[in-house]
């Protein structure tokens, strides 16, 4: 089983639209594996694109936080709530049917209230010079726990709803 099974990729697509529009995060759905399902782009800074453009500085900071939120999303069932490692917000929910763990959806891209973005891991990663940093990191929006709370809540009850209307056919 994998998450094509439960919807189609455009439906994904759709899916991760709907949470980017309601609240303002980069949002991907991705399975058991990270690999990502979802393909719609939808960004919400100027720094994580900047990022995504170097492999390895995807494998220092976004693929290790992919991998550590699937971990604990899988063994608790439920929505994670933390940090990746240039401290923007990252939220999890995880997609199981029946006992099967297919993936995560969620988001992350947002600084969490009174944060600031860890510039020199960026720059460790990307080689990017701190002005660019600084200036890409200028204006990221942020994300009280309140609201990730609630994003985390409402994406496990749109999985949720995904997952019983696939049980019920």
């Amino acid at each position: 089983m994998t998450l094509t099974d439960l919807l189609s990729e455009k439906e994904w697509n759709d899916f991760v639209k709907d949470l980017h529009e309601k609240f303002g995060i980069c949002c991907a759905v991705s399975d058991a594996e990270g690999a990502h399902v979802s393909h719609y782009e939808n960004w919400c800074n100027r720094l994580c694109p900047a990022i995504k453009k170097k492999p390895e500085a995807i494998g220092a900071i976004c693929a290790v936080a992919a991998q550590n939120f699937t971990s604990e999303t899988k063994a608790t069932w439920k929505p994670v709530i933390g940090e990746c490692d240039i401290a923007l917000v990252k939220v999890a929910a995880p997609i199981f049917v029946g006992n099967t763990f297919l993936g995560t959806a969620g988001g992350c891209g947002l600084l969490p209230e009174d944060g600031e973005v860890e510039e020199f891991m960026v720059q460790k990663a990307t080689g990017l010079d701190e002005e660019k940093i600084a200036e890409l990191a200028d204006g990221i929006e942020t994300m009280s726990e309140k609201r990730a709370r609630e994003f985390g809540d409402y994406t496990a009850a749109r999985i949720e709803e995904i997952v019983s209307r696939y049980e019920s056919k």
